[in-house]
């Protein structure tokens, strides 16, 4: 009966460490930043500071969806070819501009094995077409060995709203970013 007790708790444990290290999943080129990372962000220098590139950019209508198995997990993952309209940041060494494009990798779902569908939970919503202002991660992804940009969190999803604010969709902080605290112009 102990044997089997701790078997169990060993397993657990085990599937916990394993979700929550692929939460964590794949290296950044630069300042060894995270994959699907869950931060929160209370400024614009804070979010900017962990920022590998900040543009604002056009989210397609179409996107490719793909599933990535890894062991007992497998993750549903966005991939979309954004154009990019202007640089705010890029620490990239790539030297984007807006002619340039980019492809943005979303974390949108997460499955363990055992279940029959996936969590959006712990993944984000698609990102529906649109401009938007991305703060971005370069990272090379664990499956394919691509480099793919993707969200430094999310928590901090913002959409163009009108001509001068980009609003949160994804959560209630940091709420707001206005054009001019971005460009350093009133």
């Amino acid at each position: 009966m102990k044997r089997k007790l701790i078997s169990a708790f060993i397993i657990i444990v085990l599937i916990v460490l394993g979700v929550l290290g692929y939460e964590y999943l794949g290296e950044a080129e630069t300042k060894g930043g995270v994959w699907g990372l869950s931060k929160s962000y209370e400024s614009l220098e804070e979010i900017t500071d962990e920022s590998d590139l900040v543009v604002r950019a056009h989210v397609p209508l179409y996107y490719d969806i793909r599933e990535i198995n890894k062991e007992e997990l497998t993750t549903k993952q966005a991939f979309y070819e954004v154009a990019i309209d202007e640089v705010f940041i890029d620490r990239t060494g790539n030297d984007f501009d807006e002619d340039s494009e980019i492809v943005v990798n979303q974390v949108i779902g997460l499955k363990e094995s055992v279940d029959d569908g996936y969590s959006s939970e712990k993944g984000m919503k698609p990102m529906k077409t649109g401009d938007y202002l991305l703060f971005l991660k370069k990272v090379t992804h664990p499956a394919d060995g691509k480099v793919y940009y993707v969200s430094n969190s999310k928590r901090h999803l913002y959409k163009l709203s009108g001509k001068e604010t980009f609003k949160n969709i994804a959560s209630d902080e940091l709420v707001e970013i206005k054009y001019s605290d971005l460009t350093g112009e009133e």
